[in-house]
């Protein structure tokens, strides 16, 4: 099963997990969570930040993988996911909006992961929802990258 065989089932997890925020995924309800130190919100909040960055991560190393396979570098003196995701642009395997909007949910996988006290509520709210509307698009251009190069994700 290759990472990107994961993402459906991780998306309905993220989904179900958003839902305990009402049917719209409340903004106020959400921070409100995000904020509290009470047991039951700081699940509520794991289970979705917890789902986001499975996704995210997920996806960074679907790409690093199909990026190596296709022997696509970074450019010079770039390193890391951002540096990774602009050579598949620059291989026509993304357009520049999707790169973009990939690399603006990494900041925010960036700020989860390392527990960063920067990070907002709101932010984290609207990276959710844009990761939501963004995958499905990002993993077909990139899928059809990979077709194009003869590669199977395994």
């Amino acid at each position: 099963m290759s990472k990107l065989d994961r993402l459906p089932v991780q998306r309905r997890a993220l989904v179900a997990a958003m839902r305990t925020f009402g049917d719209d995924f409340d903004q106020a309800e959400w921070a409100a969570a995000f904020e509290s130190v009470d047991i039951a919100d700081v699940h509520r909040v794991l289970l979705v930040t917890g789902s986001f960055l499975a996704i995210v991560n997920n996806t960074v190393e679907a790409v690093k993988i199909g990026a190596r396979l296709a022997q696509i570098k970074a450019a010079d003196g770039q390193r890391g996911a951002s540096a990774i995701i602009d050579a598949i642009r620059r291989d026509g395997a993304i357009s520049s909006e999707q790169a973009e909007s990939f690399q603006t949910i990494y900041g925010t996988r960036n700020a989860l992961q390392h527990a960063s006290s920067e990070v907002e509520a709101a932010e984290v709210h609207r990276h959710v929802k844009l990761l939501l509307r963004h995958l499905p698009g990002f993993v077909r251009s990139y899928t059809t990258w990979l077709e194009r190069h003869g590669i199977e994700l395994a």
